[in-house]
C-alpha cells in the first residue's frame, strides 16, 4: 500500500519551491494595478522609491514569517492560546478586508475593462464561488497549480521584452533621480494598504516530514525563495521605472496600470491596447492571490473558534465570501470610499498584521534558537 502524500493530508504543508511560489504573488498580485497610480498621485516620480521601500518592509515580514512556518506555523507554536488568539484577531480582520477590497478591485477591472455594460455583482458573486472551489484544495493545491504556471511568469517577460511598443521619454524618467524627497512619506502610509500580505505566510507549515537528506541542506532550500525575492524585486523596479516614464505626470490619472504599457496588436477596439499575454498572468496571479486570503481567512477563522473539518471549513468560506460581498457593496460602493478605505482605515490594520507577524516571527526564532543550544 503507497504511503498517503504528505502535502495532499495537510493542507497547511508545503514545499520550499510552492512557499516561495506563494511568496512571489504577495509579492506582485495587487501591486501593479491600481498601486501605481495612488503612489504616481502622492510621491510622482519617486513612487519607484516609495514601492521599493515598502517593498523591502514586505521582505522583512517575509522573513519572520518563514521562521514561523518552519515551527509549523503561526498555530503550531508552543505559546499559550491566548497569545494565539490575541494574533489570530488581527490577521483575521486582515484578510476579510483584503479579501473584500480586492475581489471588488478585480471584479471591477473585469467589469468594466472586458465587458460591455455587466452589472458588477454577479460578476464578484462568480468570482468569490469560483475562489471557494479553489481554496478549499489548501495551500498545497494552490502551490502546485503556481508550480504549473511558473512557465507563464517567463514567458511573458519574454513576450513583452520583445514585443512591446511602449514609448517612453527619457525626461519623465529623469525625474526619478531628482532630490525632492519632500512627498516620500505620506506615499509610504498612504499606500501600506497594498502591503503587509506576507502575514499569510505565517500560517503555512514548513516542517521536515523526515530525516533531512545532505542535498537538503538550508541553503539549497532557500535558493527558490531568494530567486522568487529577486525576480519580484527585478519586476517591481522595472515596472515603476517604465511606467513613470510612460505617462509621467499623468500617471496619477492611469487606473490598471498593468494593462496600459504595451500594444500587442496593430488595430485597437474596445479594450484599447490591449495586452493579453499581461491580462492571463495578472489573471492568475490575482486568482491565486485571493484564494490564498480567502484560505488563510477562513484557517484563522476555525482556529479561533477551534472548529475543524470540511463542512466547517466550506462554513467559514461561505461566511468569509458572504462578508466582502457586503462590505464591498454597501462601504466601498464608490471609486471615492473604495480609495478612502484603502489609504486610511486599511493602513491601520496592515500595522496591526505587520506588528503580529513580527512578535510571531521573534517567538519562532526564540524557539529555533532554543533547540539548537538543547
Amino acid at each position: 500500500m503507497k504511503p498517503e502524500n504528505t502535502l495532499l493530508r495537510s493542507p497547511r504543508k508545503v514545499s520550499y519551491a510552492q512557499f516561495a511560489l506563494i511568496a512571489l504573488v504577495l509579492f506582485l498580485a495587487t501591486k501593479v494595478c491600481t498601486l501605481p497610480s495612488v503612489l504616481a498621485e502622492e510621491a510622482g516620480a519617486k513612487s519607484v522609491f516609495s514601492a521599493l521601500i515598502l517593498f523591502l518592509g514586505d521582505c522583512l515580514l517575509l522573513y519572520f514569517a518563514m521562521k514561523t512556518a518552519k515551527q509549523g506555523g503561526l498555530f503550531a507554536l508552543d505559546i499559550p492560546r491566548g497569545w494565539k488568539i490575541a494574533a489570530g484577531v488581527p490577521l483575521l480582520l486582515f484578510f476579510a478586508l483584503k479579501l473584500a477590497a480586492f475581489s471588488r478591485e478585480i471584479a471591477t477591472y473585469f467589469a468594466l475593462s472586458l465587458f460591455e455594460s455587466v452589472p458588477l455583482l454577479p460578476i464578484s458573486v462568480i468570482l468569490l464561488v469560483f475562489l471557494c472551489l479553489f481554496a478549499d484544495k489548501g495551500f498545497a493545491a494552490i502551490g502546485r497549480v503556481l508550480e504549473i504556471f511558473v512557465w507563464l511568469f517567463v514567458f511573458v517577460c519574454l513576450f513583452v521584452i520583445i514585443f512591446t511598443r511602449t514609448e517612453g521619454d527619457l525626461f519623465n524618467a529623469l525625474a526619478i533621480l531628482s532630490p525632492d524627497f519632500d512627498k516620500m512619506g505620506g506615499a509610504l502610509f498612504r499606500c501600506l494598504g497594498w502591503y503587509g500580505d506576507t502575514a499569510l505566510l505565517l500560517l503555512l507549515d514548513l516542517r521536515e516530514t523526515s530525516s533531512p537528506s545532505p542535498e537538503s541542506a538550508p541553503k539549497k532550500k532557500n535558493k527558490p525563495l531568494f530567486a522568487a525575492v529577486a525576480f519580484s524585486f527585478l519586476a517591481l523596479l522595472t515596472f515603476y521605472v517604465v511606467f513613470t516614464a510612460v505617462y509621467g505626470e499623468a500617471a496619477k490619472m492611469t487606473d490598471y496600470a498593468f494593462i496600459k504599457l504595451s500594444a500587442f496588436k496593430a488595430n485597437t477596439d474596445e479594450l484599447g491596447s490591449a495586452d493579453w499575454p499581461m491580462i492571463t498572468l495578472w489573471s492568475v496571479l490575482s486568482f491565486s492571490y485571493l484564494g490564498l486570503i480567502l484560505l488563510a481567512g477562513k484557517e484563522c477563522l476555525l482556529r479561533l473558534f477551534k472548529k475543524d473539518g470540511k463542512t466547517a471549513g466550506r462554513w467559514a468560506f461561505a461566511a468569509l465570501s458572504v462578508f466582502a460581498l457586503l462590505f464591498s457593496f454597501f462601504l466601498l460602493d464608490e471609486e471615492k470610499e473604495y480609495d478612502i478605505f484603502m489609504t486610511k482605515a486599511m493602513n491601520i490594520v496592515t500595522l496591526a498584521a505587520g506588528a503580529v507577524t513580527l512578535a510571531v516571527g521573534a517567538a519562532a526564532l526564540y524557539k529555533e534558537k532554543n533547540e539548537k543550544q538543547n
